[in-house]
């Protein structure tokens, strides 16, 4: 890697860091949106508000219940889960980024030094 690439490269980095950061709090924003439709959804099972689609939580112990609730609530738990990991990769796309930039000033400190 040469100076001009250095160059070159942390120049583009602010507004890549910046588009990552964007990324970042879209993702957790849609995180947040399906856990709190996965919240509606579970309150509705236990208030019996799809009881006319056929999904009633009766169950007569926990686990059957618990079952039940997966069951019924499954597109929206995967929902969740698909949307934690786009957020934990955003996170981790950003943290690159940022530590590529740490590392390029670093060497151009480096190339102060033996200037």
């Amino acid at each position: 890697m040469n100076k001009q690439t250095i160059i070159a490269r942390l120049m583009e980095l602010p507004e890549l860091i910046a588009n990552a950061e964007i990324a970042l709090i879209t993702a957790q924003n849609n995180f947040n949106i399906a856990r709190s439709q996965l919240t509606h959804r579970e309150d509705g099972l236990y208030l019996g508000v799809f009881e006319d689609e056929g999904m009633v939580i009766d169950g007569k112990n926990a686990e059957i219940r618990s079952a039940q609730l997966r069951k019924f609530s499954a597109i929206e738990r995967n929902e969740v889960a698909r949307t934690e990991h786009l957020t934990m990769e955003s996170r981790y796309k950003l943290e690159k980024l940022k530590t590529e930039l740490k590392a390029l000033q670093s060497i151009v400190d480096l190339l102060k030094g033996a200037a």
